[in-house]
Order: C-alpha cells, then sequence, then structure tokens
C-alpha cells in the first residue's frame, strides 16, 4: 500500500508545520523550506479541497506512527518526523526508516521520551536520521553504543552534538538556507 493510498487515523487539527517546514519543488506548487505556503492560512489549508497531490499524500510521523500523543505533533514537539522509504539495506527492523527534523532547537531533543523512542528505534535496526532544516544525518552509527549500554544522558548528549553540527554548518556557510552543500564545504 503506497502512503498516497493510507490515511491514517485523526487529524491535523491546526498544526501546519509541514507547510512551512518542507522544501516542495512540484509542477503544482513550488516552495522554500521555513517559508509558509501561500496558501496556507496560519490553521490549515485555504485550497484543502483542491490542494496537489504532494500534499494530499503527505503524513508526517506523528499521523503514522501508532502510539504517539497530542505531545508528539509537530507544532507541540518542535520535532516533523518524515518517514524515509530509501534507506541503507542494513537496517532491517522496518520497512522505511525516519528522519527527525529538529524545529523547536535543544528544548525538542530535551523533551521527556524523544531520547528513549530514539533509542527504540536504533535498537531495533530501523534507521534513524537527524536534520535541522538541513541534509539528513544517518545516527544509527553514532547511538548503537550508548543504546546498548542503556546510557540514555549519553544518547541525548549525541542527538545533541548532531544537532549542534547540523546548525554550524549552516552558520558558517557549509550549508546554504535549503540545506545543500555549498562550495565551500567541498574546498
Amino acid at each position: 500500500m503506497s502512503q498516497e493510498e493510507f490515511t491514517p487515523p485523526g487529524s491535523c487539527g491546526s498544526c501546519v508545520v509541514c507547510c512551512e517546514a518542507l522544501n516542495i519543488n512540484t509542477p503544482q506548487i513550488t516552495k522554500k523550506s521555513g517559508v509558509l505556503c501561500q496558501h496556507c492560512t496560519g490553521g490549515g489549508c485555504g485550497i484543502y479541497q483542491t490542494r496537489p497531490q504532494v500534499c494530499r499524500g503527505f503524513y508526517c510521523g506523528w499521523r503514522m506512527i501508532k502510539g504517539f500523543g497530542e505531545d508528539w505533533r509537530p507544532d507541540r514537539s518542535g520535532i516533523l518526523i518524515l518517514v524515509v522509504p530509501d534507506h541503507p539495506a542494513q537496517y532491517t527492523g522496518a520497512a522505511t526508516g525516519f528522519n527527525f527534523v529538529i524545529l523547536g532547537g535543544e528544548a525538542a531533543i530535551m523533551r521527556p521520551g524523544v531520547s528513549e523512542y530514539i533509542a527504540q528505534l536504533v535498537s531495533h535496526d530501523v534507521a534513524v536520521f537527524l536534520s535541522a532544516d538541513s541534509l539528513k544525518t544517518l545516527i544509527n552509527d553514532f547511538l548503537k553504543d550508548l543504546v546498548a549500554a542503556g546510557n540514555m544522558p549519553g544518547v541525548t548528549k549525541m542527538l545533541l552534538h548532531i544537532y549542534n553540527l547540523h546548525l554550524e554548518a549552516k552558520r558558517t556557510g557549509l550549508l546554504d538556507a535549503d540545506g545543500n552543500m555549498t562550495e565551500n564545504a567541498l574546498r
């Protein structure tokens, strides 16, 4: 079953994080990440009934992963979870991987349950990525020893470190505003 054929239970409510955080480049709609979609009303989509297919078929991890409460909703958690269908073959714990896009700063990573959930995915051999409006980084290898040792403070510290490396790469010009490598990064 494709994501387009699947409709998870519940609704987005007033969350419009995907309307701002995602980079979209299709014939029907083009917008850069960090820019609110022109059709967003601030509490939903102004063209909901006729919205483009890229929007119709998109569901964030909060909508797709069973067991997440309202506190995991992206506008409340500061984390937009994206499904990653194409991930390294050695991660066989799930058919897809997950990219945790950190939008709410370090506080989002420090929220109760975040490190524990990521550690659970890593322990089950699921591909886990982290990004901060930037290229995603596969983080399993950085966490596996900490997870195996049950070192949750160490997992949190490593997540914060990777997040801050993403911010530093953007600040120093190694990544452009869209999260792509600049020529400086290749020198």
